[in-house]
């Protein structure tokens, strides 16, 4: 599975921003954890192999933030 990783710095926030990408190509989705969550639940809750069909045959993306 193709992960991206990235790390920007908001001036909105005065802070850094991580993310995690999942998949290469598809319809693009977003997941925001709920409070005091990080981008990282995402693969922690094992959605990765859950969403892995979908995103493996690039029929979704998803951004995890």
């Amino acid at each position: 599975m193709h992960k991206q990783y990235f790390k920007e710095y908001s001036p909105a926030l005065g802070r850094d921003m991580e993310g995690m990408v999942y998949g290469h190509a598809g319809r693009p989705m977003l997941f925001i954890p709920c409070q005091d969550g990080r981008f990282s639940d995402f693969e922690s809750l094992k959605m990765t192999e859950t969403w892995s069909p979908w995103i493996e045959s690039g029929k979704a993306q998803i951004s995890a933030i």
